[in-house]
C-alpha cells in the first residue's frame, strides 16, 4: 500500500525566529519559519516564509495506529485579523478494490474506501463538502488540471517508491500515477464575500493482486491540498503575500527519504513496538546520506509548478525570479518586480526600490540576496 514519503512517528519543535523590526510601507518583511522533527530524526522537516505579523500554526503530526505509522504535515499561517490564512491540509488515504475483502482489510488499517478521483473532482466531490460546509452562495470561479505539477509530483514519488522497493520488495506489480489541479472559488462566510484557491495532487498506486480468476486492482490514492483566501476586496493584493509563501515552501528532501526508509523497514521486520522503531529511526538518521540533485531539482520543480495558479491575478504577481540566501544557502522566488532582497539570516525585506538598505538606521546586519539567472 502507498505510504507518504514521510511514514514515520514524528514529534515536532517548531522554531520561530524574527528580528528587529524593519518599518515603512517601501518594503515587505518576512521570517523564516523552520519545523524541526526533534522525536524523530532532528531535521528540518519544512520551512517557508511567513509574513511579519502573520501567525504560524501547526507542523508534523503522526499516527501510530497504522501500519507503518505515517506521518503528514498540515500547518495554517493566518493574517493579524484572521480573515486570511494560507493553509496545507493533511494528507488522507483513500482505498479502493472491488474485492470486499481488500475493502475490509485497508479499511481496518486506517484508509477511506471511495473510487479514486482526479485532482479537481476530489476537491469539488468530497474536500468542499467535508471541510467548507459551512458557506454558502459557492461560485466556482475558474478550475483545471495542472500538468506541471502532476508530472512533478509523479517524479517525486517513483523515487521514493524505489527507494522503499529497494529495502522491502515490493510480492505484486504495480504502476504509479499522478494528477493534480486547482479550483478558484468565491463564497459567503459571516456575511462576508470570500475568495479562495485550491491547490490538489493526488498520487495514485494501483496493485495487482493475484485472486482466483485472475489479477485483483487494488488502488491507494491520496490527495494532497493547499489552500489560501482571503476577503474579496483584499485577494489580489494578498495574492503577493500568498504566491511569496507557496513558492518559499521547502520539504526537506533528506528528512522525507529518511522517512520512507523507515517505513520500508518497518514493513520488512513486522517491527510493532515503538522502542524497536525508535531504533531503527536512530540507526537511519546516523547513516542518513545527502539525496542526489536529481530529485533536489523535482522537489524545485514541484514548487515552481505550482505557481501556475497565479497567472490570472494581476499582472505585476504573475512572474518570478530566483534570489539566492547567501547565509542559509537556499533560493527564494519572488515576485518580479522586488529589485532589492536582504536577510540576516533569520528574517528577509524585499522592497522594489532599488536604492532601499535595511542597514541605514538600524544595527542588524543585512546581506543583500543576489539575483540569480
Amino acid at each position: 500500500m502507498l505510504k507518504s514519503w514521510s511514514a514515520v512517528v514524528f514529534g515536532l519543535l517548531l522554531v520561530l525566529v524574527a528580528g528587529s523590526p524593519v518599518s515603512g510601507a517601501e518594503s515587505e518583511r518576512f521570517h523564516r519559519q523552520s519545523v524541526i522533527d526533534q522525536q524523530g530524526f532532528g531535521m528540518e522537516a519544512f520551512c517557508l516564509l511567513v509574513p511579519h505579523g502573520w501567525r504560524f500554526q501547526g507542523g508534523v503530526s503522526w499516527d501510530t495506529r497504522k501500519f507503518p505509522a505515517e506521518a503528514s504535515i498540515g500547518y495554517q499561517v493566518s493574517s493579524p485579523d484572521s480573515r486570511s490564512w494560507f493553509e496545507q491540509y493533511p494528507h488522507r488515504t483513500f482505498f479502493w478494490s472491488q474485492d470486499p475483502n481488500l475493502q475490509a482489510s485497508y479499511a481496518q488499517g486506517g484508509a477511506e474506501i471511495a473510487q479514486p478521483m482526479d485532482a479537481v473532482s476530489y476537491l469539488r466531490n468530497v474536500f468542499l463538502p467535508r471541510y467548507r460546509s459551512g458557506v454558502s452562495q459557492v461560485q466556482v470561479l475558474e478550475s483545471g488540471p495542472l500538468p506541471e505539477l502532476a508530472q512533478e509530483t509523479y517524479a517525486i514519488v517513483s523515487y521514493h517508491m524505489g527507494i522503499f522497493g529497494q529495502i522491502s520488495p515490493f510480492t505484486f506489480p504495480y504502476e504509479l500515477r499522478a494528477d493534480a489541479g486547482h479550483i478558484k472559488i468565491e463564497y459567503q462566510l459571516q456575511g462576508q464575500r470570500m475568495v479562495e484557491e485550491l491547490t490538489a495532487t493526488v498520487s495514485f498506486m494501483i496493485a495487482y493482486f493475484q485472486g482466483m480468476y485472475g489479477q485483483i486492482p487494488a488502488i491507494t490514492w491520496i490527495p494532497n491540498v493547499k489552500a489560501f483566501r482571503a476577503p474579496r476586496e483584499r485577494m489580489e493584493d494578498e495574492a503577493r503575500l500568498f504566491k511569496i509563501m507557496m513558492g518559499s515552501y521547502r520539504e526537506n528532501p533528506n528528512w522525507a527519504v529518511a522517512g520512507t526508509r523507515l517505513a520500508a523497514t518497518i514493513t520488512r521486520e513486522q517491527l510493532r513496538q515503538q522502542q524497536a522503531i525508535f531504533n531503527r529511526m536512530q540507526q537511519i538518521r546516523r547513516t542518513q546520506s545527502e539525496v542526489d540533485d536529481m530529485i533536489m531539482d523535482s522537489y524545485q520543480r514541484r514548487s515552481a509548478a505550482q505557481d501556475r495558479i497565479f497567472d490570472n491575478y494581476s499582472e505585476a504577481i504573475r512572474g518570478v525570479d530566483s534570489y539566492r540566501d547567501p547565509v542559509n544557502d537556499w533560493k527564494v522566488e519572488l515576485p518580479t518586480g522586488m529589485n532589492n532582497a536582504w536577510t540576516n539570516g533569520s528574517d528577509y525585506v524585499f522592497s522594489e526600490r532599488s536604492d532601499f538598505n535595511p542597514n541605514i538606521g538600524g544595527n542588524q546586519n543585512w546581506q543583500r540576496m543576489e539575483r540569480q539567472q
